[in-house]
């Protein structure tokens, strides 16, 4: 019986069943990280968790925090899980561009420790004029072709997302993209941010 794809955001879409791998092209773990080690992708991240008991004001001033849902604990050590992984694995960056909320280039210092901000990626309500503002931003970031042998990061939010490529990730998730011509971009993978760590191979982890 064919597998669902609502079936790939309860795995993260790495641990893959072979159908869905060949419908949209999705790589294996293995096989993504030695596809990113090569560079070339765009590295899509939802910022880490929020904090719950906290909102936005009602005018948010981007250069006051306090203003701001900002992440929780939990949502700290997750980017600093991203950035630790990445960096184990030897996955080569070049550029982090982040939205201007906190709560986003947080994540962005806590994982790569230098993110640039990006209007592109500012935080958008959830309404046509947001969603059209969204996607515009964001899918030429999706189709730019990172420095050779390097990879980008983008970190951004649920709205900007869901608008851009149809679905919403999990706080601190990554969705990798593979540019193409004209504009174009295929997604690859997929990896919540706990997921790092297992990617690692054996000759990495020193395991047997």
């Amino acid at each position: 019986m064919q597998r669902s794809i609502g079936m790939l955001s309860f795995v993260g879409a790495l641990c893959l069943s072979a159908t869905a791998i060949a419908q949209e092209g999705m790589l294996q773990s293995q096989a993504l990280v030695s596809a990113l080690r090569q560079g070339g992708y765009v590295i899509l991240i939802r910022h880490a968790a929020g904090d719950k008991a906290q909102k936005d004001a009602a005018s948010v001033n981007l250069a006051d925090c306090n203003t701001q849902r900002n992440l929780s604990k939990d949502g700290r050590i997750a980017a600093r899980t991203i950035g630790q992984g990445i960096d184990t694995l030897q996955i080569p960056v070049s550029k982090v561009f982040s939205s201007p909320y906190c709560r986003a280039m947080d994540t962005g210092r806590l994982a790569f420790g230098r993110p640039e901000v990006s209007d592109a990626l500012n935080y958008v309500t959830d309404n046509e004029e947001g969603k059209r503002r969204a996607a515009s931003g964001l899918k030429p970031l999706l189709a730019a072709a990172p420095s050779s042998g390097t990879n980008t990061v983008l970190i951004s939010h649920s709205t900007n997302i869901l608008a851009t490529i149809g679905f919403v990730p999990e706080e601190g998730e990554a969705i990798v993209f593979k540019p193409g011509k004209s504009g174009s971009y295929q997604m690859v993978g997929r990896v919540v941010a706990q997921q790092w760590s297992s990617l690692m191979p054996q000759s990495v982890t020193g395991k047997q």
